[in-house]
Parts: structure tokens; C-alpha cells; sequence
């Protein structure tokens, strides 16, 4: 297995191998070697390298990515009032277009 580089948390990264073996995607000695360049260059955009593997671990991703932004409610909200409701199986009742449709007469 190879070293594992003083800038990676220990703790994180050996939360981040364990999680691997668990949901069974365990890394050979060369995947180790690559996701150390991806945390890399992680590092080098500014990302909190022990935040972007436990974001892995929480959701059990088998790669490692930037930590995601949060969106506001603001615009969670935003966005689910610009489409009409939804009915039973996912589609727009009539009722419910209609309604929506008056509203942009």
C-alpha cells in the first residue's frame, strides 16, 4: 500500500478506505496512487481535503469531488414555485394546469 502524504488527514482518508471496503469497491495500490493526484488537485483549487473524503463517506461515493455548495432555500423555493403541482403519478392534473395557466394570462 502506498504512503499515505502528510497533507491528507489520516483519519479522514482511512474513513474514506474502510467506507470502500465496506460498500465492497476496495482500491489497488495504483487507484490509491490516482486518488492522491485527485485530492491533489483538489488541494490546489482550494479544497478542504479532509471535507471533500468525508463527503465521499457520507454518501458513500466511490470517487472523491469538490464539497458541495448548500443552495439556499431561498432558491429551493424559488424554483419549486415555478411549476405547477404535480398530481399522483408525477403529472400535471388538469385542474392544476389550468390553474397555473390562468395565473400567466
Amino acid at each position: 500500500m502506498s504512503a499515505i502524504p502528510e497533507w491528507i488527514p489520516a483519519e479522514a482518508w482511512a474513513g474514506y478506505v474502510d467506507m470502500r471496503k465496506k460498500i465492497r469497491k476496495p482500491m489497488t495500490d495504483r487507484a490509491i496512487k490516482l486518488q492522491f493526484g485527485v485530492l491533489e488537485k483538489l488541494m490546489d483549487e482550494g479544497q478542504d481535503i479532509g471535507a471533500v473524503l468525508d463527503q465521499s463517506v457520507i454518501n458513500s461515493w466511490q470517487g472523491l469531488f469538490p464539497v458541495a455548495e448548500r443552495r439556499s432555500d431561498e432558491r429551493r423555493n424559488t424554483q419549486r414555485t415555478a411549476f405547477p403541482s404535480l398530481g399522483k403519478h408525477g403529472q400535471a392534473t388538469a385542474n392544476n394546469l389550468q390553474d397555473w395557466l390562468e395565473d400567466f394570462q
